[in-house]
């Protein structure tokens, strides 16, 4: 009996004096076949006339066990296998379809079939938008499939604001129109200071007409962001149940405009008093202009970069419940690291809703331009007065097209700006996943609260918040 380390005393007739460790004893290692993991045929037995392996082996085996390899010294040629065996590599031939297995814990598919596509499965889409991050496609196509799928709520709604609004801009336009009229085809002089006086309140009451453009398209916006809300789980509302949402929301919605009529207009009205200012000084007239085109260009630029700061902060003071000054702040933290991105779809919202509404409003523009001068000079105050009610028609049926689209764009860059920092598609998976199972834990318009997100510096879980599927702990908070 040998140690392992040295000759065998038994060692049986044709084997070499010297070999290795018995298979399994003291001191040998570890031995697996250059296939897969499969053990290897077992060689001829001791005494076997190794050419010959059908032979009948001896009936015992040698003292200390099976050899290491199973196979005697000289025996078969390292790589073949007995006739009709297992080729080398562990697999029959023809056996493991050519390219490989599958994915792992599947079997490959035969060969010349496709596998199992690139990519994991298609965002859960319940409603009008995809809940993964948005691109423009999906803003766009989201936008046009949230008034096709609530047309009454956001037509209705928006008809309903733009009539408001134009009615009141007829009401500054047309007094200060025919008080133009009346000095221009005055027969008695009319004095200077007087037609400036005219002229003056004109442009003010186109500045105010508008200013209450803006507030309406801000308090409209505010209140389809609680329409969008519901129809992103695939839900619509009625026009009294958006107002229901939205009602105490409207005096922030208010505040909020002013606020941003005041800080855009004000870089440009600053900009225009300066070079007032510098033209009253009698300073040169090249400085004037220079300091002028600068300061203009500058109020131009400011005034565009506060309205994409603040462009996301109307669906805030909705969806979050914040107050003006917080959801003013959301705004700021949510556009800020893709300014640029915002901006842009921001713009091309802007020239996409110009150009419908162009061509809405522009036939019955050219007709009331057509109306003002048919009565001539006796009847131009008349003809002027139906020029802007037919001005004032063509921009409500333009501003009910494209005002819903234009809120739409907004609230879905609120949306996908919040996925794409806070990690809130996941929230809206879970809870879309829960509403089609018949669980109805939180309600659409309370799950859009920053305590819901799930990343971000509100991370649900986190403390004062118990997270998704709890309502806030102290609802008064949302409005501070």
């Amino acid at each position: 009996m040998s140690d392992g380390h040295g000759s065998h005393p038994d060692t049986p007739p044709g084997w070499a004096s010297n070999q290795p460790p018995p298979y399994g004893g003291e001191g040998a290692a570890p031995w697996a076949a250059p296939g897969a993991g499969q053990t290897p045929p077992p060689g001829p037995p001791p005494g076997q006339d190794p050419g010959n392996p059908y032979a009948q082996p001896p009936p015992q085996q040698p003292h200390g066990g099976q050899p290491y390899g199973g196979q005697p010294y000289k025996g078969q040629p390292y790589g073949e296998q007995p006739h009709g065996g297992q080729p080398y590599g562990g697999q029959p031939y023809g056996g493991q379809p050519y390219g490989g297995t599958g994915p792992y814990g599947q079997p490959a598919p035969p060969y010349g079939q496709a596998g199992a596509p690139y990519g994991g499965p298609p965002a859960l889409k319940p409603g009008i938008i995809p809940l993964r991050p948005l691109n423009l496609s999906d803003i766009y196509n989201g936008a046009v499939q949230f008034i096709r799928s609530n047309p009454k709520a956001t037509l209705g709604l928006s008809a309903l604001v733009t009539i408001l609004a134009e009615v009141a801009t007829l009401a500054i336009q047309i007094p200060t129109a025919s008080a133009f009229v009346d000095a221009a085809v005055s027969e008695t002089p009319t004095d200077p200071s007087d037609i400036l006086g005219i002229a003056g309140g004109f442009l003010l009451g186109t500045l105010l007409s508008v200013i209450l453009q803006m507030i309406a398209i801000v308090v409209l916006s505010g209140m389809l962001t609680s329409v969008l809300g519901r129809a992103v789980f695939g839900e619509s509302i009625t026009i009294g149940e958006a107002w229901r949402l939205t009602r105490g929301r409207v005096l922030p919605l208010f505040g909020l405009a002013l606020l941003q009529v005041l800080m855009i207009f004000g870089f440009m009205i600053a900009a225009v008093v300066l070079v007032v200012v510098l033209a009253a000084a009698n300073a040169p007239g090249a400085l004037v202009g220079v300091v002028g085109f600068v300061l203009i260009i500058g109020g131009i630029v400011g005034g565009v970069f506060l309205y994409t700061k603040l462009s996301l902060a109307g669906p805030a003071i909705v969806l979050e419940r914040a107050g003006v000054f917080s959801a003013i702040s959301r705004s700021f933290r949510l556009v800020k690291g893709d300014f640029w991105r915002v901006f842009g779809i921001l713009l091309l919202t802007a020239i996409i809703a110009g150009l419908i509404g162009g061509a809405v409003s522009v036939p019955f523009s050219f007709a009331g331009q057509i109306g003002a001068g048919a009565g001539g000079v006796e009847g131009l105050q008349t003809g002027l007065t139906i020029s802007l009610f037919l001005s004032a028609l063509g921009a409500v049926i333009a501003g009910t097209i494209t005002n819903p689209f234009s809120a739409a764009v907004s609230a879905l860059l609120y949306a996908d700006r919040r996925m794409r920092a806070e990690a809130f598609d996941l929230v809206l998976q879970t809870a879309a996943t829960d509403r089609q199972r018949g669980v109805h834990g939180t309600a659409p318009e309370d799950l859009w609260h920053p305590s819901h997100s799930a990343g971000g510096p509100y991370g649900y879980g986190n403390p004062p918040h118990q997270g998704y599927g709890y309502p806030p702990q102290d609802p008064g908070a949302w409005n501070r």
